[in-house]
């Protein structure tokens, strides 16, 4: 029997490792996310305490290195090192629900551990990773479920999720007999049918009234020369790699940024003359293929992530360009672009201005936005101010912010509470998560009631509207010209979550420490 009861045992382990490891971005399989916590549950509750945290956090730091290889932009050990410690954060609800189920009884028992999970995301979103990972964002796909965001921030979704994990896990333990979990199963039904009608109905064309929209473009291109420029400027000889291939954790990059490094040092050393001659004639081009698009009728123009690179003396010219094209063709252009501080580079040095410049049609210089929140460890980018500038404009109220920044919904939230209409968010990804990280970004849209325009270096460009319904999309290729072109609405709609915040998640909170409080009582 204990024999028997060991090989069990075994297999949970291993259909807990892939279902945790079917959530990663590179082959996301939605329908994981109901099941994997289910099968944590259970395993930890097969050991006394300290044998099911070992057994837990096996699950969770295998299935993360499975999950996250390619995906996070780090050098191995310090991939290991992020792996092991998000591993043991999110091992902390599934332990502090090992620790409390004995002490609950009645159908309520199922909804401490989706709060105990929420609680956990909502926390874990204020660190460098904001939201990254949230089981909210594996039903990105799923429209009607979605909307529940605007009402509820991504903790509603998450905790739906978890609560059928809940009553699953609570089935296993009453002899997989329904007669156990009839109560809780009949209520989340009821719950979640409530939502998805809901959530249809909020998204039927029927119910929406006719909408005025502006012409959009997102524009995007192939800015990587400008590394095998530097590099061949220092090493005499060209590195032959295949640009669209390159991920974050390439080496092919790593050995390219040699060349990079040099050139931030001493930017005006001879040898990078035909450095700058490439970055101009980049820049020219881009202006172009904007001029085209506003030609045949765009109104606001933005550029990927960092698109233009510049260094400090000389991006003044290519602002002026800007200013003067935005003049003599009437339209806003966001001017994304990364301009580099000459400097010695040492290590947590910052030697960029990763920005984006709003330019009006009399080519006014309305806003210079820093990017808020730059990647940790490897963006060396000077931090803006916490803050999102929401600028009027004839086609609406438009919000600036830039890629990162947008997995943190308390960060957003103040485009929703500053009620802006589109949000431009221009963006760089790489091949390992890309369209996943173009969609996380629209549960913002969703949840403020703003559309959103997000022009992508490397990966998928979106549109979508405010209910994250995609308007435009475009594949990024290195051999053509990437625009993306898409009609917004030029207001946005009113959402629970841009006025309330958090709110949910402070319920759960509150859950959480009623049951803990709870729980030290009955101990003492």
């Amino acid at each position: 029997m204990e024999y028997l009861k060991n090989k069990r045992n075994y297999y949970l382990w291993a259909l807990a490792t892939i279902y945790f490891s079917l959530l990663s971005v590179k082959w996301m399989f939605p329908p994981a996310a109901w099941i994997a916590p289910a099968l944590l549950i259970v395993l930890m509750r097969e050991f006394k305490l300290w044998r099911s945290l070992l057994w837990g956090f096996s699950v969770l730091y295998v299935s993360a290195l499975i999950a996250g290889y390619q995906v996070m932009p780090f050098p191995t050990i310090i991939f290991l090192f992020i792996a092991l410690v998000s591993s043991l954060k999110q091992l902390i609800p599934f332990l502090l629900y090992r620790l409390v189920y004995r002490q609950t009884r009645g159908w309520y028992l199922t909804l401490i551990f989706p709060c105990l999970y929420v609680a956990f995301e909502y926390l874990n979103g204020f660190d460098g990773g904001g939201t990254w990972g949230s089981l909210a964002y594996t039903q990105v796909n799923n429209t009607p479920l979605m909307q529940l965001t605007s009402v509820t921030g991504p903790w509603g979704v998450t905790f739906l999720i978890t609560w059928a994990s809940s009553i699953l896990a609570e089935w296993y333990y009453g002899n997989r007999s329904l007669s156990t979990v009839r109560m809780p199963a009949i209520i989340f039904l009821v719950v979640v049918s409530t939502v998805y009608l809901a959530g249809t109905i909020r998204i039927n064309p029927f119910w929406q009234q006719e909408e005025t929209t502006v012409r959009v473009v997102g524009i995007t291109g192939q800015n990587l020369e400008m590394l095998q420029s530097t590099y061949e400027a220092v090493f005499d000889q060209r590195l032959e790699v295949d640009l669209h291939q390159l991920t974050q954790s390439s080496p092919e990059l790593q050995e390219l940024n040699k060349g990079l490094i040099r050139f931030i040092e001493n930017p005006t050393d001879s040898i990078f003359r035909p450095t700058h001659s490439q970055m101009e004639a980049f820049q020219d081009n881009t202006l172009n293929i904007v001029k085209k698009e506003v030609d045949a009728g765009a109104k606001i123009v933005a550029l990927s992530e960092g698109l233009l690179f510049s260094t400090k003396a000389t991006e003044h010219k290519l602002i002026e360009k800007a200013q003067k094209l935005s003049e003599e063709n009437d339209f806003y252009f966001l001017l994304s672009m990364a301009t580099i501080i000459p400097g010695e580079v040492t290590m947590g040095s910052k030697y960029l201005e990763n920005k984006a410049l709003f330019i009006s049609p009399k080519g006014e210089l309305l806003n210079v936005f820093y990017k808020n929140k730059p990647v940790p460890l490897v963006e060396p980018s000077i931090q803006g101010d916490g803050l999102i500038p929401v600028i009027e404009t004839e086609y609406g109220r438009v919000a600036i912010s830039i890629c990162y920044d947008a997995d943190f919904p308390y960060l957003m939230r103040q485009a929703g509470k500053k009620e802006a209409d589109i949000v431009l968010l221009p963006s760089g990804d790489w091949r390992e998560i890309s369209p996943y990280h173009a969609y996380m970004a629209k549960v913002r849209a969703i949840e403020n009631g703003f559309s959103l325009l997000r022009p992508v270096s490397g990966a998928v460009s979106i549109a979508s509207d405010y209910y994250g319904i995609i308007k435009g999309r475009n594949e990024f290729s290195p051999a053509d010209e990437n625009v993306l072109v898409s009609h917004l609405p030029t207001k946005g709609v009113f959402t629970v979550y841009a006025l309330m915040g958090d709110w949910f998640a402070w319920v759960c909170l509150m859950v959480v420490l009623t049951v803990l409080v709870f729980y030290v009582v009955r101990k003492a």
